[in-house]
């Protein structure tokens, strides 16, 4: 992880925690930098520093570097800071081609005295900056930079559009006014002032082509380079798994038992509620693979553990089921795996996720160019249905197939991600909120995710393209939730050259119909996944019952009634008292399930009050 500051900020390294002895103070008085990489058990295990004292150049590191490609060599790069600092040296951005991994970096060009802030390919490793008046810090974790008291406080009205659109912020703003995100797969050029000279985009996934289309040959090119993925980031004394029992955990940890003897511990929640309960797979894929099990009961008062789960949270970004589940999982982990292999990507590299199929769905009724009056009666008949407490169902069904008519067309998939439409969040914030918010766009961020797109106008592959930068980074954001306990995720789907030959995979071997994915997934592990797993048809998808608890007297429905208190909303100045009581009356009287909504108000309360140090977590 990294910490450090170029400029007049520099020189409050105490305020950084950077002193004598602990770090390395780089460059000379123009050139004025401080760096502190500092190490978690079972992270950042390479070499974090490197210099070049004939140029006056340096590389700081976060991360891992799985394979130099130019050497042909695939394995973990020992001398890792010092073999980008050359490649870089030698050719710029363009250098970074000729590696694979994780990482951020920042990378000091003692030539042209131009400071680059780097974040790999898909937005695995974290890095943020902050500008102010004569220098930048840049940092892995956005409470580092807060607590230096060198920037200026407040809340980023772009961020805060976000998340009240998403309940995440898929760009690059944070909810720090002064403190930005640099994007998957993008590049920061300062000066050493901290003046931003550039934003480059210096990796795009190439959708272009050729496209495999013999489905023999899909099937085996994707079993190899998944269990290659996996193999690469097996590295380690302590390996682990996060086990949901689907189709992407459960064949990573078949794949990682396959190369690993020793002991490997795998972790799953088990949701106390009818319909939402799917250990029972992860619990039969543990036992076929031998591994260690541990499952953790994921109930009500368990859900109480967001408080304080919201103090890891670098912005806050809310599920109503992935954000706990992934903390419990992060404490039972502790003590037992220095890293867990996960399943995220599989969603994005076979087109699995339900919003997919939506899109795919409406797509033909769009392209008759219908009268909005139809989207809006179809909005409306499916809003005023009364709502039922089970997973899934007509009435469910029904009330999320058609998207808000007021949101563009032009987000896609998006839309079903999208929790306010721009008249909705405007009527629950307060009117010195809303002037804020009006200069504002919510959805300039994921329309401008489609630029560089270079793939078939499918319908369904430039959308996978936007969720790679933009999506993805939820997922992301839920896996950093583990370094509170010292503990690493490790992603093989996101691994660069399975993540390729997935985008040459054509859509229409991928999302099949509406609702049959990951066919292919499924016929090339077929005798290699246990069958209680590759024959299984549904998916929840981390799913609990908070709709049903929100409705109920228990002990978090209380405390959210107390967080989100007329006082409480009226004492913030953020939103109006009245809208956030009618969400919370609506969902209890299931005329709505605007579970997803009251939980981000709450998980946002919560992330400010714990930002100002005065959270008072529920026992």
């Amino acid at each position: 992880m990294l910490i450090g500051a170029t400029g007049t900020f520099a020189r409050e390294r105490e305020k950084l925690g950077i002193v004598p002895g602990s770090a390395e103070t780089l460059g000379g008085e123009g050139a004025l930098a401080a760096v502190r990489p500092w190490r978690i058990s079972g992270l950042d295990t390479e070499e974090r520093l490197a210099n070049d004292p004939a140029t006056s150049s340096w590389l700081a590191l976060s991360g891992h570097l799985y394979r130099d490609l130019s050497s042909g060599r695939d394995g973990p790069v020992a001398a890792a800071a010092s073999t980008l600092l050359s490649r870089l040296r030698a050719k710029g951005l363009a250098g970074l081609a000729e590696l694979d991994g994780t990482f951020a970096l920042a990378w000091f060009d003692g030539i042209t005295r131009r400071l680059h802030l780097v974040r790999d390919r898909f937005g695995v490793e974290p890095l943020f900056y902050g500008l102010g008046r004569g220098g930048v810090l840049f940092g892995s974790r956005t409470r580092d930079l807060v607590g230096a008291g060198l920037l200026a406080p407040g809340i980023c009205p772009q961020g805060l559009a976000e998340f009240l659109t998403y309940c995440f912020i898929p760009g690059d703003a944070t909810l720090d006014v002064q403190i930005r995100r640099v994007a998957p797969g993008h590049a920061i050029v300062l000066d050493t002032a901290g003046n931003v000279l550039a934003r480059e985009r210096w990796y795009r996934l190439s959708f272009a082509g050729p496209h495999e289309h013999d489905e023999r040959a899909i099937e085996e090119g994707f079993r190899t380079l998944l269990e290659t993925a996996v193999t690469r980031r097996l590295a380690g004394s302590r390996p682990g798994a996060l086990l949901s029992g689907g189709m992407d955990s459960s064949s990573v940890v078949t794949f990682a038992r396959r190369h690993h003897d020793g002991p490997i511990h795998s972790f799953a929640f088990r949701c106390v509620g009818q319909s939402f309960d799917e250990s029972v797979y992860a619990r039969a894929l543990a036992e076929a693979m031998s591994t260690t099990h541990h499952e953790v009961d994921y109930g009500e008062d368990e859900a109480l553990e967001i408080e304080n789960a919201v103090s890891e949270m670098d912005a806050p970004f809310c599920d109503v089921g992935i954000n706990v589940g992934t903390f419990l999982l992060g404490k039972a982990a502790a003590g037992h795996a220095d890293f867990v292999l996960t399943g995220d990507g599989g969603d994005e590299l076979w087109a699995s996720h339900p919003v997919y199929a939506a899109q795919r769905l409406l797509a033909p009724w769009e392209r008759l160019g219908l009268p909005r009056g139809i989207d809006r009666a179809a909005r409306w008949l499916g809003t005023h249905l009364r709502d039922s407490d089970h997973k899934r169902g007509l009435r469910v069904v029904a009330k999320r197939l058609v998207p808000n008519p007021d949101l563009p067309r032009e987000l896609g998939p998006f839309r079903w991600r999208c929790y306010n439409a721009p008249d909705e969040l405007l009527a629950l914030v307060t009117s010195s909120t809303a002037r804020e918010l009006a200069a504002v766009n919510p959805f300039r961020c994921v329309l401008d995710a489609y630029e560089g797109y270079d793939g078939p106008d499918d319908g369904v592959s430039p959308h996978l393209y936007n969720d790679y930068v933009t999506a993805s980074s939820f997922y992301m954001n839920r896996l950093l939730l583990l370094r509170r306990f010292g503990i690493e995720a490790r992603s093989p789907f996101y691994d660069r050259e399975l993540a390729e030959y997935g985008a040459q995979i054509p859509a229409s071997k991928k999302l099949e119909g509406i609702e049959r994915t990951k066919r292919l997934f499924r016929a090339a592990m077929e005798g290699v996944l246990p069958d209680v797993v590759n024959h299984r048809t549904d998916k929840l998808g981390h799913s609990v019952p908070m709709k049903v608890w929100l409705r109920s007297d228990g002990p978090l429905a209380r405390r959210v009634t107390k967080i989100l208190s007329p006082d409480a909303i009226r004492a913030r100045g953020l939103l109006r008292p009245e809208p956030v009581q009618r969400l919370l009356e609506e969902h209890r009287a299931r005329r709505h399930n605007h579970s997803h909504r009251i939980w981000a108000l709450y998980v946002l309360e919560l992330w400010l009050r714990a930002r100002e140090g005065r959270l008072d977590v529920a026992r």
